[in-house]
């Protein structure tokens, strides 16, 4: 036994020490970094592929935590009770063993519905080699999960016995968005290019004499013998024919002169690049060379979501070898290729494989809310049923951004749409086990940072009894403090581009703010709570110009002329977007983003960043899409449409509608009643006409109808009148914002008197302690106000759902800590950073 425990010592216990920990976790970093820049140029395939499902990078991660449990025992953290820093170490335990559950039992993908359909299936994220060997009346199918990526070793092979069939395949070659190119060789025949619209756009095929094929609905054939019913191609004597079966006609793109050639004996020549059409299919025959080779090489070498991958293969059957390239994509089912021997057939797929659950979904209604007069997305969601015949359960959810059916250990998250909308994708995961597992780790190494102010003997508080015991010059700690407490900025002038413009009456803005209207969501709020998530979302900020939100967006509304020459949309700092725009600065005006004939100048790019998966999408595509909402927005206040303010009488659905004059011409607008109709006509005018003239009195008049109207029409979703001065006390107090500078003050006011006491220990602190301390008693007990008025205006408890639970429980933690901690500068300083995170 002494023997075996010298040995373990002498060659294993090295690789388990706290330095041994340190090098795995440099290692690690350095590792995470060369993969993230793979990733950038190559892929995620390819990051995989040569890091993150390497044998090295796991045995690398199995040292790591082998190395933790080790360090437990060799510093005897449960007997010397080390709570803190204990549960740090489980909490990377959890945190491995979730990655890990993840990594091996974990699979995800995506499921695809029509309206009025149900599916009980999906087709895998991962990308598999399909094969389906048919032999007489047997059919046998049987797959290979694989993983070829654009750097790392792609070599594959494997062999399957089907009956007394040997059947071997071997991956010769990876190609990453293959393209076919045509190269002239003296031994190659002669091949043609032809060039046809297909269901993605642009679609080229290559035709080499002797082929006979398919493509879209003609089938060509390539031969010196004419077959029925084939557009017939023939290369003899250094020219090429071509004889039709049907009556076709020939634009010549040079000259746009137009022949119709008819089915006859003689043949008609073949001339490239003229329009070919039967009135069904049209084609264009773009090259010809009398001798080359059709090569497929790879046009780019990153693979995204979107790109084509293909794979060369050669395959044996009882020794019989063919060679075929299997083309797919990611989360697509591959084409099938399939391949003749002697008595049998070998269909091979690359893809997506499709995964069978034991539950079905059925989707009743995919429903999306775009931006008034544009095709972006504001939101959507997918009505749909489960369906679980073993249960006899039939269930109603709506699915929808943040909002998540599990069911079963699955999960299914709103992906995507059909373009006419008619068709949803639902992401699909089945990770239960690894998810909690990682979670739990999570909320673990959160409870041991909490911890480790409170608990007395941390490494936290460890550091600062040491630290009591040295002495430093107090030009040193003066020096610190004031590098801690000390900002030092400069300001900078602003010049005013609305400067000279009518200003909106403060009254009127007052009274505007005090309107029930409903969000895109269907929450009943004050218009003053909307108008500042408007200009949040537009231009970052609550006030511009020195003016309230309120002011802001009615101004907008009543004077659309003159507010959309003034900048209001913020750009962010991508500088591609300012120069496709033309401007340098950082806001924008609503007109910069049209040209003289009145075209969105950024539509393309939108489109184009929209059309890729959220993975694929980088910086530019990110802030793209974000100034693309701003400026959605934008339009939204200017017509009117954010301004859901006239309830619709005894509608079931509690419908208002907004105040958008082009939409008197729906049938619902007609059954609003005289004084809704008033203000769709009215207001607007009356408003424009005061911001001039100064005169608000028949804008006033207009509103307060208007909310007469709402209390009588708007039934029990109005709220009451308490609950909107509430929330407007709430907005104008904005607790949470000033409350958040006040407790990053008071945790650099703590740490600092911590220093001071650990430099200068006979400083007598205990009044200026007292004084941070009751300022962090006040500035909790405006917290839990705030956080009590915010419950009360939203009509729910806190432990209703999961995010205001949380912050539920960091509520009640903070209040612990003020508790225990309060003759601690170190734990009043964690608490203080905790209450600002609420």
């Amino acid at each position: 036994m002494k023997q075996v425990t010298g040995l373990y010592k002498k060659y294993m216990d090295p690789f388990f020490t706290p330095k041994a920990a340190a090098v795995y976790m440099i290692l690690f970093a350095a590792v995470i970094g060369v993969a993230t820049f793979i990733e950038n140029d190559f892929g995620t395939s390819a990051a995989q592929k040569t890091v993150f499902k390497t044998w090295w990078f796991e045995l690398l991660l199995l040292l790591f935590s082998i190395s933790i449990v080790a360090n437990v025992f060799r510093f005897r953290m449960i007997q010397q009770r080390r709570w803190a820093v204990l549960i740090f170490h489980f909490a990377v335990l959890f945190i491995m063993l979730g990655a890990a559950i993840t990594r091996y039992f974990g699979y995800e993908g995506m499921m695809h519905i029509r309206e009025g359909a149900q599916s009980n299936q999906f087709l895998s994220s991962d990308m598999y080699l399909q094969f389906t060997y048919t032999k007489g009346e047997q059919v046998v199918y049987f797959d290979e999960p694989v993983l070829f990526a654009s750097r790392g070793n792609n070599s594959w092979s494997q062999s399957f016995l089907v009956g007394n069939d040997l059947i071997e395949a071997e991956v010769q070659s990876f190609i990453p968005n293959p393209i076919q190119m045509l190269r002239e060789d003296a031994l190659g025949d002669p091949v043609v290019k032809v060039v046809m619209s297909g269901n993605e756009g642009r679609e080229e095929y290559f035709i080499t004499e002797g082929q006979s094929v398919i493509l879209g609905d003609v089938r060509f054939n390539f031969s010196d013998q004419p077959v029925n019913g084939a557009f017939n191609l023939s290369y003899t004597g250094d020219s090429l024919q071509i004889w039709v079966n049907e009556p076709w006609t020939r634009m010549t793109m040079a000259t746009q002169q137009l022949d119709t050639l008819y089915p006859g004996e003689n043949p008609h020549p073949l001339v490239l690049r003229s329009l070919y059409s039967n009135g069904v299919s049209g084609m264009v025959f773009s090259d010809f060379k009398p001798a080359a080779m059709v090569e497929i090489i790879s046009e780019a070498a990153k693979v995204k979501n979107e790109s084509l991958l293909a794979v060369r293969l050669n395959i044996a059957v009882n020794g019989e070898k063919q060679e075929v390239y299997v083309a797919g994509k990611k989360g697509m089912q591959g084409s099938p290729k399939i391949l003749d021997f002697q008595d049998a057939a070998l269909s091979i797929t690359y893809g997506a494989k499709t995964i069978r659950l034991p539950f079905a979904i059925k989707l009743y209604d995919f429903q999306m809310e775009r931006y008034p007069g544009t095709n972006s997305a504001a939101s959507y969601a997918s009505e749909v049923q489960l369906i679980d015949a073993r249960k006899a359960l039939e269930k109603d959810f709506r699915i929808y951004m943040n909002n998540i059916l599990n069911y079963g250990g699955y999960r299914f998250f709103q992906s995507s749409f059909d373009k006419d909308e008619r068709g949803t994708y639902l992401s699909v995961n089945h990770d239960f086990w690894g998810t909690w597992v990682s979670y739990f780790g999570y909320f673990l190494f959160t409870l041991g940072l909490v911890w480790t102010f409170f608990q007395p003997r941390s490494r936290f508080n460890e550091l600062a009894r040491k630290l009591k015991h040295m002495q430093a010059s107090r030009f040193a700690s003066l020096l610190l403090i004031l590098c801690c407490l000390t900002t030092v900025g400069q300001g900078q002038k602003v010049i005013d581009p609305a400067a000279g413009l009518p200003v909106m009456d403060e009254t009127h803005a007052r009274k505007f703010s005090e309107l029930v209207v409903q969000d895109y969501r269907g929450r009943m709020k004050p218009m003053h709570t909307l108008t500042r998530e408007v200009m949040r979302k537009l231009a970052k900020t609550e006030s511009l110009y020195e003016r309230s939100s309120d002011q802001l967006v009615l101004s907008m509304y009543a004077d659309q002329a003159t507010w959309i020459t003034v900048p209001i949309v913020k750009l962010g700092k991508h500088s591609s977007i300012k120069e496709k725009i033309g401007i340098s600065g950082e806001m924008a005006s609503f007109r910069d983003f049209f040209d003289a004939d009145g075209r969105y100048v950024l539509q393309e790019e939108v489109r184009r960043a929209y059309e890729l998966q959220p993975i694929d999408r980088g910086t530019y595509e990110k802030e793209l899409i974000k100034v693309d909402e701003r400026v959605n927005i934008a339009n939204m206040v200017f017509t009117g449409r954010f301004f859901k303010v006239i309830p619709v009488p005894d509608d079931p659905n509690n419908t208002w509608l907004a105040t958008a004059p082009r939409g008197m011409e729906d049938m619902a607008i007609k059954n609003v009643g005289q004084v809704a109709s008033r203000f769709f006509t009215t207001y607007q005018p009356a408003l424009h006409d005061a911001l001039h003239s100064g005169d608000f009195s028949q804008a006033n008049l207009i509103i307060d109808e208007l909310k007469i109207y709402q209390r009588e029409n708007g039934g029990t979703v109005v709220p009451s009148e308490t609950a909107l001065k509430g929330e407007i006390l709430l907005n104008n107090l904005r607790v949470f914002s000033r409350l958040s500078l006040a407790y990053t003050l008071l945790g650099l006011g703590f740490l600092s008197l911590l220093f001071i006491s650990v430099f200068k220990t006979t400083s007598n602190l205990s009044r200026p302690f007292q004084w941070l301390y009751w300022i962090l008693v006040a500035a909790f007990v405006f917290h839990t106000f705030g956080l009590g008025l915010r419950w009360y205006v939203s009509g729910r408890a806190p432990w209703s759902n999961g995010y205001e639970s949380m912050i539920y429980i960091a509520w009640t933690a903070a209040l612990a800590g003020i508790l225990l901690t309060r003759r601690s500068p170190g734990g009043l300083a964690a608490t203080s950073i905790l209450s600002g995170t609420i």
